[in-house]
């Protein structure tokens, strides 16, 4: 009976028990013919017009899933140039094209396109206003894990 209730306050301890996880982040974005972006994650946002490869460095604490949002703005639906492209993503300097594909990007096309396909997944050419989105969970080396099939893990 004492067991069972060791037990028992245990789980719930580790059950409410919330750990913050450290994340060093980079994302390299590059335009073509100066886009505006808005690029955040946690409670760190960044909006400015392209106008060269950029790195953008994040460094924050999580605890849960977290998520990287770049948002493509402000491009006239005629305008047949105008893009983001998602050169890079890397947690504390490791990098791999799986990380960019495993983001979504959802684009805002012009009436005037036929073929209007939402979202995309393992896109990182961002040619029409919209938003590119990466979902992820810490600890960030656990879901690192899981997005380069690097073989079973212990959850």
């Amino acid at each position: 009976m004492m067991l069972d209730h060791c037990t028992l306050s245990l789980l719930n301890y580790w059950t409410d028990m919330i750990i913050d996880y450290q994340v060093k982040m980079s994302v390299v974005l590059e335009p073509v013919d100066q886009p505006w972006v808005s690029i955040g994650v946690d409670n760190q946002q960044i909006t400015r017009r392209l106008d060269k490869t950029s790195r953008f460095d994040f460094d924050f604490l999580a605890n849960t899933s977290c998520f990287l949002k770049i948002e493509h703005f402000g491009k006239d639906n005629n305008d047949p140039t105008t893009a983001v492209i998602v050169k890079e993503i890397n947690f504390f300097g490791i990098s791999d094209p799986k990380f960019v594909w495993a983001g979504t990007y959802v684009p805002k096309y012009p009436d005037h396109y036929p073929d209007k396909k939402s979202p995309l997944n393992g896109h990182s050419y961002l040619g029409w206003n919209g938003n590119y989105t990466l979902n992820f969970d810490v600890p960030i080396f656990t879901w690192m894990h899981q997005i380069l099939n690097l073989g079973w893990r212990y959850q």
